[in-house]
């Protein structure tokens, strides 16, 4: 493969990887949990520091069934990610990007934080598609109502 061939095919896989992770995180803004679910692998790792639960690996069915427990009561989110950063190896990729999210459950301040910081994800190739194997939430700064009772809230809105 000729040099140029090779150059472009790295910056194809990166806009691959980049699409996967902005397409995740939308379909997560728009509650579109199938959707969101094509871009997880078999297994995959949430680390979001004190936001969740501590990290370890959890089957692709499981994540989403935590996901929507976690996020599915929001009325609005939003998980912005911009800059990525993407580092290829093989069948392995890493892609940071700076972050900033907002989680709402009423219309008042107290009813929603924003938060913005770093997202560190791990991504693997698996039937031919890029997909999320860790996600790392870094967050910098929170802002607003309290992030745990606001999940609470959250979390019961969707059980109800």
């Amino acid at each position: 493969m000729s040099e140029s061939n090779e150059l472009a095919t790295g910056w194809i896989q990166q806009l691959e990887l980049s699409d996967s992770v902005r397409r995740y995180f939308l379909a997560m803004d728009e509650f579109d949990w199938d959707t969101a679910s094509k871009y997880i692998a078999d297994q995959i790792t949430l680390d979001a520091g004190s936001l969740a639960e501590p990290p370890r690996e959890v089957s692709r069915a499981d994540y989403i069934d935590a996901l929507k427990a976690r996020n599915g009561g929001y009325l609005t989110t939003l998980h912005l990610n911009a800059g990525h950063v993407v580092d290829i190896d093989g069948d392995s990729a890493r892609v940071r990007a700076n972050f900033f999210g907002a989680h709402g459950v009423g219309p008042d301040e107290a009813d929603n934080y924003f938060a913005y910081g770093v997202y560190d994800i791990a991504m693997v190739k698996q039937q031919n598609t890029w997909k999320i194997s860790r996600i790392a939430i870094k967050p910098v700064r929170i802002h607003g109502g309290l992030p745990h009772d606001i999940a609470a809230r959250a979390a019961a809105r969707y059980r109800a």
